[in-house]
């Protein structure tokens, strides 16, 4: 093969090319090849950090003031807006109220407005905190905000983001808790927004109906107990307020100026007094500013709530009605029947406070065919008992416990007893309170220790069936013997019981009040006011039992006559040495039982 001189050609080509010289290094002297580790500082000034801060002034851990913190409230980040809240709360922990006066409005509208935040744990913290902003505060002092805290409320009442409207409800418990006037005299405003929670407006008429919300954590039934339950929590701050009301009006005289035209001046003090005078500038507003509570608006969420508390009662009752030992509830029914039956029981309080005939009539007029016709049928209830997991025996399915809704079964009686009033009974009335009555006759014969939680509801119901009730049952046939001879039995059993002494208690309202004639010719009330000389023997008794005995004596002599005569000598040495429980005069109670027996022996005491 012959050379192509490939090769030669290469060397040539490379040959041609321009040559770069490459730099010789530069060799630095003797002493000079060393690394200069040295370097310069300089400081970065944050404008803040040259803010300075009073020697008393009040400051967080991080010594960041109020206003900063309150600044810091309004942060894009959520962790600074987290970390700005829990340094308001231990604030709050470590300094006095009183330091904190001069921020309240700007601590008020900042801390609100995190209610409506969008991350759970903010809004949590920020209830606690506004909790701890709140409780040492006097009425006088939360009035002017009144308007911040119950517009976030209601905001977050009807926010969009289902979350943020279920938070409302700890927003509310909250407010009922620590200022429970500001709820009573804006309820107004509150009511008609928590109705929105479960309800809507029906288009075609005023009433409203049950709405279900697919998107929250709870099922309809819970979420409507948890709404029913803060609605309770609302009457009840009305009912205090308007208790508290009556009596300032009843130990204070009421001054008020009307304003017309001709009205120049006002004088706002009354003589030498400082009371304060209201100014009559407006009738429709009352004493209150326009947050008094009026029989109006009591009826006009009568008619809007008890159809709704009937509709949520029927989609959890019992389809079947068992007819002998009453109805068996689930879980969810026994706490709608409990929220429902507390909800009656605040309409009778709020009646009472009212005092007023007319609403009163028109209160049971409205409610009582349904409420005995829903709650009477199937009673008395009981609740299916829990199945604990891991535990799956025959004996768990199908048993009732009667004493955990024991509270719900006498509410539902105090209702149907309240309701009553001055009416004729129809026919479901008549059963509904029949069964009560012997219901309630059957667990005097069987109370224990264990049905102590439900003292005050049976006492109240008794209170309610004989001192109010008793005089209309008995010109529309209803016999309360059977029922006055049980609670006349239960208090005689152990006079030392907290049973006993309620219903003793009870007893001796009967004996004072000359209207329960009815009652009073019951045999067994007679065979009780015989054994109540025995009292006077015992080693203590109370200054009213002494009371009701005087007035015993005067109104039921002939029957309480020979009892005491037997026991004269007895009677009148023991009131030398018993003990007298309150008594506002030791020496005059004494002498009041000594002269219990004045008509035997014509002795008078000085």
């Amino acid at each position: 093969m012959g050379k192509n001189h490939r090769h030669q050609k290469n060397l040539k080509s490379e040959r041609s090319k321009v040559k770069l010289k490459a730099k010789k290094p530069k060799i630095l002297p003797k002493g000079q090849n060393l690394t200069d580790t040295s370097f310069k500082v300089k400081k970065i000034i944050i404008r803040e950090q040259l803010k300075s801060h009073e020697l008393d002034e009040i400051v967080s851990r991080r010594k960041l003031n109020v206003k900063e913190l309150l600044t810091r409230l309004q942060h894009h980040n959520s962790a600074v807006r987290q970390e700005a809240i829990k340094e308001l709360k231990e604030i709050l922990q470590n300094y006095p109220p009183e330091l904190l006066s001069s921020h309240l409005n700007a601590l008020l509208q900042g801390i609100s407005s995190l209610a409506l935040d969008k991350e759970r744990d903010i809004r949590r913290d920020t209830l606690r905190v506004l909790s701890l902003v709140l409780s040492p505060l006097s009425s006088d002092q939360l009035s002017p905000f009144s308007e911040i805290l119950v517009s976030y409320l209601r905001c977050a009442m009807t926010h969009i983001n289902p979350s943020i409207k279920e938070d409302s409800l700890a927003f509310l418990d909250v407010l009922v808790h620590s200022c429970p006037f500001l709820v009573s005299r804006n309820a107004r405003k509150i009511l008609p927004n928590f109705l929105d929670m479960i309800s809507s407006h029906n288009h075609t008429s005023t009433s409203r109906q049950l709405t279900t919300t697919l998107s929250s954590r709870n099922t309809a039934i819970k979420w409507r107990v948890k709404v029913l339950q803060r609605l309770s929590s609302i009457f009840n701050s009305i009912i205090n307020d308007l208790r508290s009301q009556k009596n300032l009006k009843r130990h204070s005289e009421v001054r008020k100026i009307l304003v017309d035209d001709d009205t120049n001046c006002l004088s706002f003090f009354w003589g030498n007094n400082l009371d304060i005078c209201n100014i009559g500038a407006d009738e429709d507003e009352g004493v209150l500013g326009g947050a008094g509570f009026s029989e109006d608006d009591f009826k006009r969420y009568v008619k809007v709530l008890v159809p709704l508390m009937m509709d949520s009662w029927v989609e959890v009752r019992p389809k079947e009605v068992e007819a002998e030992g009453g109805s068996l509830l689930s879980q969810e029914a026994v706490e709608m029947l409990r929220v429902i039956v507390k909800i009656f029981m605040n309409f009778l309080d709020i009646l009472e406070v009212f005092d007023g005939e007319e609403v009163s009539e028109w209160f049971g007029g409205e409610v009582s065919e349904g409420f005995a016709k829903f709650f009477g049928e199937g009673f008395p209830y009981g609740a299916v008992k829990r199945v604990e997991r891991g535990r799956k025996r025959q004996g768990d399915f199908g048993e009732g416990d009667e004493v955990g809704v024991l509270q719900e079964n006498l509410g539902v009686g105090v209702v149907l007893a309240g309701i009553v009033g001055r009416r004729p009974l129809g026919e479901l009335e008549r059963e509904g309170l029949e069964g009560v009555v012997q219901y309630v006759c059957e667990r005097l014969r069987n109370w224990s220790s264990n049905d102590a939680p439900a003292l005050p509801i049976l006492s109240n119901f008794l209170r309610i069936l004989f001192l109010k009730a008793s005089k209309n049952l008995y010109g529309n046939g209803v016999n309360l013997g059977n029922i006055l001879r049980g609670t006349i039995s239960a208090a005689c059993r152990q006079p030392k019981r907290e049973l006993q002494n309620h219903l003793f208690g009870i007893l001796g309202d009967i004996v004072l009040d000359h209207r329960l004639n009815e009652l009073q010719r019951e045999s067994s009330f007679k065979n009780f006011v015989k054994t109540l000389p025995d009292l006077l023997l015992n080693e203590n008794i109370h200054d009213n039992t002494i009371q009701m005995l005087n007035r015993a004596v005067l109104q039921h002599g002939t029957w309480i006559r020979g009892e005491l005569a037997k026991k004269q000598d007895q009677i009148i040495e023991n009131a030398k040495r018993i003990e007298i429980i309150g008594s506002p005069d030791d020496k005059e109670s004494r002498l009041m039982i000594c002269n219990l027996l004045h008509f035997l022996d014509g002795q008078i005491y000085f």
